[in-house]
């Protein structure tokens, strides 16, 4: 992993760097508009018969590709900061199990919400969470595995080390995927297809605007954070002893790094499900384009994510009629990122 600069002058500007700044926000912004343009209207009806208007079209689409946009967003920017947590550019959002984890309260949900819809109703104020469905499950599925995983990653004396952490992480993973897969054969069969498409990762129109609001506040939230801490992950990416001794307290921030991108994992599988490697992707992108400073990083992964998963999301939704429905956005990505990741495996043993 390329040690990224500490510090530049004071007082200059890099003309060459902001330029490919504004030319990412142009081109991020044109794929947003194309996407929403770009399409069929309903998948699988008429819209002319149904009497469908093409403002509500627009509507419909432009929640589907603002909820690409966030999600990919989120994972992006959440792969930056698991990366530099790690010290390990193959590092992706879902090593952690907190995918998994959100998946299993989804499951859960969905398993028993039957059982115990009637007791929330009693209750006014728990219908609120009856009608939310998957997204608070998620999140507290994928919240419990951060905590779960972060106290099994402390040390003596609560430092946090990252191998432990990410051992922690695969463990807990594939913990989560066995009951994963008891679960299912308790759901009913005719179910069976939606929570497939679902724990491929699936990215719907017709999301809730609570819930699109809630998971923008989250990113907003954690893509603030994330650039406060920038200049401290460029010296905690040396060694413990070096980033000690040039002031950088390496609990506090691995803690901080680590909460940051749980935050924002949950937020996008709250809203589109388990979407695997946009956080391995897109920062390897961006790093080739804008080199290994975390404070460029951290502004430039999300705008990349955003437009990947966005264009993602728009092939699935016009290759519908090829492959007897649409795909799971997921798919996608799994697609492209299981050969990149392969080819970054290969390119670090050739230079080793």
């Amino acid at each position: 992993m390329n040690v990224p600069v500490v510090a530049r002058g004071r007082g200059r500007i890099d003309w060459t760097e902001a330029g490919k700044l504004l030319l990412l926000v142009a081109a991020t912004a044109a794929i947003l508009g194309l996407c929403v343009l770009v399409g069929p209207g309903i998948p699988g009806s008429d819209t002319m018969s149904l009497g469908v208007s093409s403002g509500a079209i627009m509507r419909l689409r432009m929640v589907g590709v603002g909820s690409a946009a966030i999600v990919g967003a989120a994972l992006a920017l959440a792969g930056v900061l698991l990366q530099g947590l790690l010290r390990n550019p193959l590092a992706d959002p879902y090593i952690l199990g907190i995918s998994s984890g959100a998946a299993a309260g989804v499951m859960l949900w969905i398993v028993f919400s039957d059982a115990i819809a009637a007791v929330l109703l009693r209750h006014p104020w728990w219908g609120w969470l009856l009608a939310h469905g998957q997204t608070i499950p998620a999140l507290a599925g994928a919240l419990l595995t951060c905590v779960v995983v972060f106290l099994l990653g402390r040390k003596r004396g609560g430092l946090l080390d990252p191998i432990t952490l990410l051992l922690s992480g695969v463990v807990l993973s594939s913990i989560n995927g066995a009951l994963i897969m008891f679960l299912n054969n308790l759901v009913p069969y005719g179910a069976k297809s939606d929570i497939l498409d679902y724990l491929f990762g699936y990215i719907s129109e017709g999301t809730g605007p609570l819930t699109v609001g809630i998971a923008l506040s989250a990113v907003l939230l954690g893509w603030i954070g994330a650039l406060g801490i920038g200049p401290a992950m460029n010296i905690g990416s040396l060694s413990d002893v070096e980033a000690e001794s040039l002031g950088v307290r390496l609990q506090r921030l691995r803690i901080t790094a680590f909460v940051l991108a749980g935050l924002l994992t949950a937020a996008s599988i709250a809203l589109a499900g388990p979407i695997g490697f946009v956080g391995l992707i897109c920062p390897h992108i961006c790093r080739s384009l804008f080199g290994p400073d975390h404070r460029r990083l951290l502004v430039v992964s999300p705008l990349v994510g955003a437009a990947f998963l966005m264009l993602a999301d728009t092939f699935v939704r016009c290759t519908g009629a090829w492959f007897n429905g649409e795909l799971p956005v997921g798919v996608i990505t799994a697609l492209c990122g299981g050969p990149f990741f392969l080819y970054l495996l290969t390119r670090r043993r050739t230079w080793s």
